[in-house]
């Protein structure tokens, strides 16, 4: 974690007392880093800013009755507490490696597979666009939804022009639902997905008009998810890799700048920055 996000609030004279204070802030849920400082010395720095009064306010209760049993007995409570924590990110872990499969072996995934299925059979349907009289019915005429036909707010995300649009936003969508989902539930999984589809495709319509298709807007809504609150939310346990960052963002500067031919670029912004939002909202609630 980058220093710059972090406030030193004192120094404790020993070693053994930085560790006992930081076990007490880690039962109070603040986040703690202690460090070597000069002499004997040891720095605690608090992670979460808006935590930092409240640091302050207990290492000067601790300096006061450093001997005190309540804080001798938050060791022992912060060692249990980090077991559990431990065995949970074990069973998280195995999980994830269990996701290879179809979606009842994968003990979670199943809206992920779910979607990848349907936008194979749409691409097929559709012949990639090729089938006017297929697309015509995914695609996001505001005139028809003004009668009825509510679903053309979502059902752009299933349209794709070529077998390599497809097969791309498929690898992503795999690679980042299947972790989220797993992580934080189908159901809040699906809230998202329905939340991130439903402003990207609004917001390409408006850039554009109706004739787009492609999935990208929520797979950029997921990245901005699983970024921000991995950032903020460091019991969250799934976090971007600066590769997999790197890469969806050199595929939206290609896109900004026309260089992959016509782009929703509304749609992968407002997913960004849409699911981005919802991920600090969740970070913030932890």
């Amino acid at each position: 974690m980058s220093r710059d996000s972090m406030r030193p609030i004192g120094q404790l004279e020993t070693e053994e007392q930085a560790r006992i204070f930081a076990d007490y802030l880690f039962v109070h849920d603040i986040a703690a880093q202690t460090e070597p400082a000069k002499g004997s010395a040891w720095t605690i720095w608090i992670v979460d800013e808006e935590r930092v009064d409240e640091g302050q306010a207990l290492l000067s209760r601790f300096r006061s009755m450093p001997d005190a049993e309540e804080f001798h007995q938050a060791s022992a409570a912060a060692a249990e507490r980090r077991r559990g924590e431990k065995k949970e990110a074990r069973e998280e872990a195995q999980k994830l490696k269990r996701s290879g499969g179809f979606p009842w072996q994968m003990r979670g995934g199943g809206l992920t597979m779910a979607l990848l299925i349907a936008c194979v059979a749409a691409g097929f349907a559709t012949e990639f666009g090729r089938n006017a009289t297929w697309t015509d019915h995914l695609f996001l005429f505001m005139d028809r939804i003004e009668q009825g036909q509510i679903w053309r707010l979502f059902t752009p995300i299933f349209l794709h022009f070529s077998i390599w649009h497809l097969l791309f936003n498929l690898l992503w969508l795999q690679d980042l639902g299947t972790a989220l989902e797993i992580r934080i539930g189908t159901w809040r999984f699906a809230a998202i997905v329905a939340a991130v589809a439903l402003a990207s495709n609004v917001a390409q319509w408006a850039a554009g008009g109706a004739g787009f298709g492609g999935i990208s807007g929520v797979v950029y809504g997921l990245f901005g998810y699983l970024w921000v609150r991995g950032r903020n939310d460091f019991r969250f346990g799934v976090f971007v890799s600066p590769l997999t960052s790197g890469l969806l963002l050199v595929y939206l500067a290609l896109g900004v700048f026309g260089l992959l031919g016509p782009t929703a670029n509304a749609a992968h912004f407002s997913g960004l920055l849409g699911g981005g939002a919802l991920g600090w909202l969740a970070a913030r609630r932890g």
